[in-house]
């Protein structure tokens, strides 16, 4: 690859990356200021949250298709991302019954665990090489952040000693799920990018188209 291009590369990353936080600010402002949404479960935030999480699976399965040599990895991550998607329409399948997003979450997970057990050879070594490019530490920021930070905030015991009232409850679900939406929106690009440089197995000059 040529210089030319690597700085080419460089500078649509970055940009993407800028958009990954653009985005869902401008997702926010729509549902809250345009919409007089209060962060329900068929809010614009909740909707643009599982089609990313949703997205970046598909990302992982498509890969998992086309690549046997990584399967197992891929596999694992799909099946990780598509259980999030299914936990966050408990909402939806709770008029099924209370608690039944358990239920297909458990379905998915012992699919995924059938294709891993076949393909147990394929995790590791992918897992190293993918963790070695920029793409998958976009995903694990993404993934992180989504794990601390979003279930800190979503902590009613730390508004409870910020605020004091039960006012609180909008300011912290705009936070919480703020912080959620930029997480799946990382998550989002990390698996893209990820899909686009092969996870890592594909040459420059490969990851470049």
């Amino acid at each position: 690859m040529s210089t030319v291009q690597s700085k080419a590369r460089s500078i649509r990353r970055i940009l993407a990356l800028i958009c990954a936080f653009l985005v869902p600010v401008a997702i926010i402002y729509a549902d809250v200021i345009m919409l007089n949404s209060t962060m329900g479960e068929a809010s614009l935030v909740q909707i643009a949250q599982v089609l990313m999480i949703l997205a970046g699976a598909l990302f992982f399965v498509a890969g998992a298709r086309a690549q046997p040599a990584q399967r197992g990895y891929l596999v694992l991550i799909a099946t990780l991302f598509l259980c999030m998607f299914i936990r966050e329409n408990d909402g939806l399948l709770d008029h099924v019954a209370h608690g039944f997003w358990v239920v297909p979450a458990c379905v998915t997970a012992f699919a995924g665990g059938l294709i891993l057990r076949r393909s147990r050879d394929t995790v590791t070594g992918p897992f190293t090489v993918h963790a070695e490019t920029g793409p998958f530490w976009i995903l694990m920021t993404g993934f992180f952040q989504l794990m601390v930070f979003s279930r800190l905030f979503g902590s009613g015991h730390l508004w409870d000693f910020a605020e004091g009232s039960a006012g609180s409850d909008t300011v912290k679900s705009l936070v919480q799920e703020g912080t959620e939406l930029a997480s799946y929106a990382l998550i989002l690009l990390g698996s893209y990018l990820s899909l686009r440089s092969r996870f890592g197995a594909g040459t420059p000059e490969r990851e470049e188209n």
